[in-house]
């Protein structure tokens, strides 16, 4: 007696697209900030963003540094912890409009120009 070919199960079909669902859910952290600033060699990256208020910001260190790199504005309102290794990041919501002049404290050749608008309304 030959065995009989598996049957199609909407049941299972149906978990596994739950299933894979959830991981694209879990996943959408990474994607919830705006745009990423590279802290590399040559400086920060972009050298200029305009933003609307309310927008996240994520940092990213390419470098290796055992003192970190520390992502500063001209006021240290906004002041990152030490990045030290690649891949390290840190992330700021510009809620107020403005224009704020971005530097590494370890490298301030390294700078950028950040320019916060008001959100538009419907």
């Amino acid at each position: 007696m030959q065995p009989s070919p598996p049957r199609f199960s909407f049941a299972a079909a149906i978990m596994a697209l739950s299933l894979a669902s959830l991981s694209i859910v879990a996943a959408a952290p990474a994607w919830a900030h705006g745009p990423t600033v590279e802290i590399t060699e040559a400086g920060l990256k972009p050298v200029l963003l305009n933003l609307y208020a309310g927008t996240t910001v994520h940092f990213s260190n390419t470098l290796m540094t055992p003192e970190g790199l520390v992502v500063v504005d001209e006021t240290r309102a906004l002041e990152s912890p030490p990045l030290k290794a690649p891949g390290d990041g840190w992330h700021y919501t510009f809620d107020k409009v403005g224009t704020f002049e971005i530097h590494v404290e370890q490298r301030p050749d390294a700078k950028m120009r950040i320019v916060v608008v008001p959100k538009l309304t419907p």
